[in-house]
Formats: C-alpha cells, structure tokens, sequence
C-alpha cells in the first residue's frame, strides 16, 4: 500500500453521517456536492461499511481512481464493493472496444449483450463517483447497464435499486468533452437518473475540507471564489500536530521562468519539503510553458522530476513517486501534495488558455482544481509582464496571503498572433472531444490490412530503474526507436542522429534562452562522440539507438529531465530478440503497406502553408482570417515519385482514434490527394490503411481542427445549454450531441495468433463489411 491512511478508516464527519443516515433508515436516493478533499471516497467506503449485506456498484471516471480506491477497499477488507471506471466495465463485460468512447457508443447503439459466460456485477446501489465529469455517452452507457440488470423493468424491480451520485460542481473541467455537473446536480430529474425508482432524492453536500488548510480556504474564498456565487468552503485543519498554524498561501509576483527555481529550492530548505511533497502545476507543461525550464534546472541539481508529457492524460503514480511532480491543472485532480505551486496565476491564462468572451467574475474550474490541492503550502505564481486575473484584488490581496513582489509589475501589451498561425499535427490531434473526433472519422475509410497477432514476449519494460533508484518511463523512448532500429537494420543509416551530432560543434548564434541540451553534464558528449565514432564504422548498437532516441525526444520538448534521470549505462532494455521482431514486423507489411527498399526517409520534418483554411471566427476569437502553416515529423515517408506514402508506426498495443487522424494529416502534408498512409503497429503487427472518403476530405479535417484550436466556429458544448436546453437533450438521448460510433468493430480487436506464423499468407479482411469501412 502506498499510504498507511489506507488500513484505517476514520468516523464519519456530520456531513458524511448524514449519507450513512439516509442510505441506512430511508429509501432515498443520495446527491452529495462534494467540495475539494471533503472525503468523496470516504464516504463511499463508510457507506459500503455501514450496509454490509447490501451490494454496491462504483463507477469512477478513470484507472488511477479505480485502482487507488481499490486499494483502499482491500486494506479495509470491504467485500461488498465492485470498483470500476465506465471504460473497463464496458471492455470486461461487453467488448474490447470499450477502451474509448467509440466502443461505448458501439454498446448502446446496437445494444450489445453481455459477453458469453460473463455476468454484469451484482449491486442494489449504484455509486457514480466525479459525476460533474459525466458526459452523455457516459450516460447513455449507465442507462444501458442499468436496464441490463433489469433495473427499470417493473415497479418490483424498479423499488429495489437506489442511486448515490456524488462529485464537486465546481471541479467540472471537461467541457471540451461534453462533460456537464448538471448530471450531478440535476439527477433527481426524471430525464437524468430520476427515473430509476420511485424514492426520493436526499443533498448530502460536503462543505468541509480535510485537505485544504484553514489559512489556504481563506484566500481561495475571499480572491477565488468571490460570494455569492456559490457557498463558501470550509476547512477542518488550522494547525499541524505540533499545534503550529499552517502558513499563510505565497503570492509572489514574478519572472516565472528565472524565479521558480529559488521558490522551489526555498521549499526544501526553509520549509523541510522533499522533492516527492512538490507538486508544480500549470496550464500547460509543454512547448515554451516555464515549467520545462524548471524541470531541467532542477534536475541538472540533481532533484528527481517527473514532467508529464501530456496536458490532460492521467499521471501514472507510480513513476511520479519520489519526484517533483510537474503536471498540469486537468491532471491534478485527485492529486494531493504538502506543497503546490500554482503558475499561471494571472491574466494570460484567459489570454493563452482558457479563452472567454467576457472577463471572469470569479475562479474558472481549473484554477480552483490547481488551488485546492495542497496540504500545506500553497505558492500562486503571477508573471511581472501580465495583468492580475480579472477577480484578484492586488489591493486587497495581502488579507488572506503573503504577497512576494519579487519583480514589480511591468504590464506588457500582449504580443499580436503571427498572420499565418502554425500548427503541428500532434497538437491538432491532441486533447480533442470524442464529438469532434467522429465529425472528423466520417471523412475517412479505413481498411483492415493485417489483424493484430501476438509478439514475442516478454515485451520491453514500460519502466526502469533511474539513478535515484525510482522507475522512470520508457514507452515515449522506445516508440521513438522503433522507426529507427528498422532504418539502422536495414540500411546502416540513422536520421535520428544529424541533429545531435550539431551539439559536437560550437553553436551558430545565441539563442533567447539557452538550450538546455548545450547544459548537460561533459559525460553526455563523450558519449555522443563514441556513438559518432561507431556510426563511422557502422558498429551501433541499440543502447546507443535508445540513447539517440531520447536525445531526439529532449530537442523536441526542451526537456532534459529524461536524460539525466537514466544512467548513461541503462539503455538496456531492448534486446536483439525485440529488435529482430521490430525488423520482420515493418517487414512483413502486407500488399500496398509493404515497406519498400529505397526511395524512404525517416523522421521527415515537413511543412506545408494552406492559404484557404480558415482561422478564428468563433466567440472568443471573433476576427476570422485565412491561411495557416501546417508541420510534422514522419515516422517512415517516400516524399517523391508517384506513390507518395507515410507510414505512422506506433509501439503499442492498441490503436487509438486520434492515431488515424495524425495518418490524414500527414498524407495532407504530402501534398498530393493521391497520397497514401497507413498505421502500424509495430507491437502486434496490426495494418490500417487510411483513405480519405471523397477528393477535399482531408483538408475538411484539417479545418475541423484547426477551428477547434484557434478559437473558431465550432458546435455548441453541452455546458452552454440552459437547463431546459439540457433536460431536452437528455430526453433526446444527445442525439443530437452524439453521434454514430465512427469505427469498425476490428480497430480494436485483441491479438491473436501468433505474428510470425503468418508470413507468406493474406493477412487482411477483404470483404466489403470487414477490410473496407467508411467512417
């Protein structure tokens, strides 16, 4: 167990008693707003613990979450609980493909049965957890296993289940995706959960934090959430075991990307905080975002970090462990630490981010998420060069913080957008709502070449040892190496390699800020100057291809925590048995996927302008102008000729949506409507041929995306509907919200066979319903 608070279960609060009360001497149903660390699984499990004979049914939004209250489950030996997110519940019981929100769609449209020799769990409550995050293909799924069970059948049945909704109104960041709190505030209705049974509805709320200090809710309630537009939070703790009262929250006004590093390191020495009690937190964590500066000042000390690679994906706890944890707002959900340190704590996050029409009257959701995730210290980092946010009064400020003006304020006029924006394919594809996705999927065919098959095992290691003695990530390196063991195999040639050796030389010009590669450690370049040595004489092995691999990531993000988190003698965990299966896999491609011996390059860079797409023109970005600048890196290409082809290789198991859209956007940057592109993975052999369904397909989606990033006219979100607007929806069943499930049932079949047992036979669908479906 990760946490010794997980063996013990503390008495219920009042607020919480009042649940066990309801739940145990009437027949209501539960509505519990919970704010920010009142105890929402804790509820659950004195729930669960004070009706032993009664089963529960918990659906929680994701793994971590899932996993993390299952431990806790079994640490307090609870039987009668069944944890699972909506996605696993839907692929342990009704199909794979319930991995993402397509199969769940594919469930409820053809109304799928539960899978031979599988039962749905027994429950005579359903618990639905982060229920503010719900969104309508989530609960269309909900409706289907509730009828499943037979719930809703009769007034028999109908009096025999009863429903406990809980989750924090304002901890409602998913509005991209539809997701909308009315389905936690709302539930009673009879078109959201209202219709499960006859009972009444009973509001259980949680406005007391156990997490958030005294001292930190203070200043959260006076600058954040500014009465009257909700109800105040309230805090238990004041002061530590030693009867010492908490610290006050640190404003400090800043030069964010000079001055982090002195706070950070001001944590660990004044304040006795260890590198696994900091949480960093920001809008974003990538591109020029100065939590990746940061991160590498950081790490060149030697302090553990991990820096997530992604903004909204969930952070794996278990390579987080031990380090400074730099992740952003979205991330941070459920996440607490002793210290947090918030930056984008002023007027450009509203700029840059989370864009709106009118100036903000209070705190947005994300921001009040970043805010309540300390234990302790809570440090809020506003940038010298921007204005306050809107609803923070620097007059008043110092009521409920201590303000640090380490820089004084020296506002300055926001620099205009470039008139041709630029716009890398994985950005585009990145963070995008399940809707936009299926608008963009009905604009592709897609054709199953080669089913998945299974692998040599045991696969490479998703995390080693690092020289801190805490496990490191290695997935995003080894997919970076994956094109280029094949290259090195088959033609004793490396692309990876040109831009590193670069760092042998002086650099041509100074840049703004220094590249961080330039600061590594001299070791790092004698051993680049040994894998030159070796490429001359064609003697590379695939240590220094992983090494290579991870150079090549740290260019691309800025970030150089990777590198020195590894030992310079730990690009182990690839052998020959893994890169021979790498080398017959991308050989064995079928028909027109087959990878040809001459005419490719590798990791292409290219860049394409596109003068007629659009960008702008929505709310928040009124202005509409023409002309954007389209770019991405290739894993494998043939750029020239008649057939110009990409080839986008992905080391994973299972295939995402997203993936056959970065596909369309590379044959896009080909140039040439005839283009081909096909998906691989190199783990199971899987081959997807992408097409486009008609001659302008493809820019069509570039234009989709485009308008999703850049503040453009885009369909309406389901938290900009009325209440009524919304109740209509849901009596609709988001029709007009959801669309069809936009992929064939294949995309993402399990392995099976073996991969190598095939070679020389036809490996693809070729019936007209299974090998070619238009999405």
């Amino acid at each position: 167990m990760r946490n010794s608070r997980f063996h013990t279960l503390l008495p219920p609060s009042a607020e919480q008693q009042v649940a066990v009360d309801t739940l145990l001497y009437s027949d209501n149903n539960l509505i519990i707003d919970a704010c920010a660390g009142s105890g929402k699984t804790t509820t659950i499990l004195h729930l669960a613990k004070a009706a032993p004979e009664t089963s529960f049914l918990v659906l929680v939004y994701n793994r971590r979450l899932m996993v993390e209250t299952e431990e806790r489950v079994n640490a307090l030996n609870l039987s009668n609980l069944t944890i699972l997110n909506y996605h696993t519940l839907g692929a342990r019981y009704y199909t794979p493909e319930c991995g993402t929100d397509q199969g769940l769609k594919r469930v409820c449209e053809d109304d799928m049965p539960v899978m031979n020799g599988k039962e749905l769990p027994d429950f005579s409550v359903l618990v639905m957890d982060e229920q503010q995050d719900m969104t309508p293909i989530l609960k269309r799924f909900v409706d289907k296993v509730i009828r499943d069970k037979g719930f809703g059948m009769d007034s028999s049945t109908n009096q025999s289940l009863r429903v406990v909704v809980l989750g924090d109104k304002r901890q409602e960041i998913y509005g991209f995706n539809n997701a909308d709190s009315r389905f936690l505030t709302m539930a009673a209705r009879p078109e959201v959960f209202g219709y499960i049974n006859k009972h009444g509805w009973v509001s259980a709320d949680q406005t007391m934090s156990n997490r958030v200090t005294r001292q930190n809710v203070d200043f959260i309630n006076q600058q954040m959430l500014k009465k009257p537009l909700g109800t105040a939070m309230r805090a238990v703790r004041n002061k530590d075991g030693q009867g010492v009262a908490f610290p006050r929250p640190r404003y400090i006004i800043c030069d964010p990307y000079e001055d982090l590093l002195d706070e950070v390191l001001r944590l660990f020495t004044l304040k006795k905080v260890s590198p696994t009690e900091v949480l960093v937190l920001a809008p974003s964590v990538r591109g020029s975002s100065p939590v990746v500066y940061l991160a590498n000042a950081l790490a060149l000390r030697g302090v553990p970090v991990f820096r997530s690679d992604s903004d909204v994906s969930d952070v794996a706890p278990e390579v987080a462990q031990g380090k400074v944890l730099i992740c952003t707002y979205h991330q941070a959900k459920g996440i607490e630490r002793r210290a947090s340190i918030v930056l984008g704590f002023d007027q450009s996050y509203h700029t840059w981010f989370d864009k709106v029409v009118e100036p903000p009257i209070a705190t947005s959701n994300p921001q009040y998420v970043a805010a309540t995730r300390a234990l302790e210290h809570l440090v809020l980092v506003h940038d010298y060069r921007r204005p306050p946010l809107p609803f923070v009064d620097l007059q008043t400020v110092e009521l409920s913080c201590d303000l640090a003006v380490l820089r004084p304020l020296q506002i300055e006029e926001e620099k205009p957008r470039r008139e041709i924006p630029a716009f890398s394919v994985t950005a585009l594809c990145r963070n995008l709502s399940e809707t936009l996705i299926t608008t963009c999927l009905e604009r592709l065919q897609v054709r199953l070449l080669a089913a998945p098959a299974f692998s040599i095992q045991p696969q490479p290691p998703t995390e080693i040892e690092d020289r801190h003695g805490l496990l490191e990530g290695v997935s995003n390196v080894t997919g970076t190496a994956v094109p280029a063991v094949f290259q090195w195999r088959q033609r004793k040639q490396l692309a990876i390699l040109a831009s590193p050796l670069k760092l042998l030389e002086p650099p041509r010009r100074r840049p703004k800020r220094p590249n961080p590669l330039r600061t590594l450690p001299t070791a790092f370049y004698e051993k680049l100057e040994s894998i030159a040595d070796a490429h001359i004489d064609q003697n590379l092995s695939v240590d220094d291809i992983l090494f290579l691999s991870n150079l090549e990531m740290a260019a691309k993000d800025k970030d150089i925590t990777k590198l020195l988190a590894i030992p310079l003698d730990g690009y182990t965990w690839l052998n020959e048995a893994h890169c021979k299966d790498i080398q017959y896999t991308l050989n064995s491609l079928p028909g027109e996927a087959k990878i040809p011996g001459r005419g490719l390059q590798f990791e292409s860079v290219r860049y394409r302008k596109f003068p007629s797409i659009t960008h702008g023109g929505g709310p928040t970005n009124p202005e509409k102008k023409e002309g954007v600048t389209l770019s991405g890196a290739m894993d494998i290409c043939r750029t020239y000729g008649a057939n110009k082809t990409v080839w986008e290789i992905k080391n994973s198991e299972s295939l995402q949506p997203e993936h056959l859209l970065q596909v369309a956007l590379y044959m896009l940057l080909l140039g040439d409507d005839s283009a081909s592109g096909f998906l691989v993975s190199s783990r199971t052999g899987q081959v997807v041929e992408v097409v486009a369904s008609q001659p302008a397909a493809l820019l069509e989606i570039l234009q989709l995306l485009v308008d999703a990033k850049s503040g453009g006219e885009q369909t309406r979100l389901l938290n900009t509907f009325s209440d009524e607007e919304f109740l209509a929806e849901c009596r609709r069943d988001f029709a007009g919200l959801v669309g069809k499930c936009a992929l064939p049932a294949w995309y993402a079949m399990r392995p099976s066979g073996s991969k190598f047992t095939r070679k020389g036979k036809s490996r693809g669908r070729r019936s007209r319903h299974d090998s070619e479906t238009e999405i």
